[in-house]
């Protein structure tokens, strides 16, 4: 027999069996958490705590352009370096 669990709220009782409680924690655990933490950041200290603020689009535009400059720069290396013209002392 399959487990139930009883969650009261106010005068409605719901009966959750394993395998319903199994199906949300399964959900719960696949979702992208990654991309919702990148739009938060430390804040200013509030009476010793740091809390969690939402970053301003403008610093999260801010950091796009640095990551896509930063890759280009590599990309530019990688090319100078694969170039027998350009890399002549690494291709002898």
């Amino acid at each position: 027999m399959e487990n139930k669990r009883r969650v009261r709220r106010g005068r409605v009782t719901y009966m959750w069996s394993d395998g319903v409680v199994d199906n949300i924690a399964r959900k719960v655990a696949e979702e992208p958490m990654e991309d919702e933490l990148d739009k938060w950041m430390v804040g200013e200290s509030e009476h010793g705590h740091m809390p969690l603020v939402k970053k301003p689009q403008h610093v999260i535009d801010e950091e796009l352009g640095d990551m896509i400059r930063q890759l280009r720069k590599e990309q530019a290396q990688m090319e100078m370096y694969d170039d027998p013209y350009l890399n002549w002392s690494g291709h002898r």
